[in-house]
């Protein structure tokens, strides 16, 4: 995604490409090289990669697949 298209404080879907599988995590800065992600949902396998201390990971712009909403609405 673009860096304009990217609002801090919203969950996304990203594809980091050393995971196993993808990660959802809320926006908490956005810099120039890519984004700091609060993980919120993550494979076991990445444990290891995630700051410990904090739970934040880098993101690079091109690995955010997209925005996750909370909403839900069932009929």
């Amino acid at each position: 995604m673009r860096k304009e298209a990217i609002v801090i404080g919203k969950n996304y879907e990203c594809r980091k490409t050393d995971f196993a599988r993808p990660i959802i995590g809320e926006v908490v800065k956005k810099e120039d090289e890519g984004c700091i992600v609060n993980v919120e949902r993550f494979y076991g396998l990445d444990a290891d990669k995630i700051n410990a201390a904090d739970g934040k990971v880098m993101i690079k712009y091109s690995e955010v697949a997209g925005i996750v909403s909370s909403e839900c609405f069932f009929s």
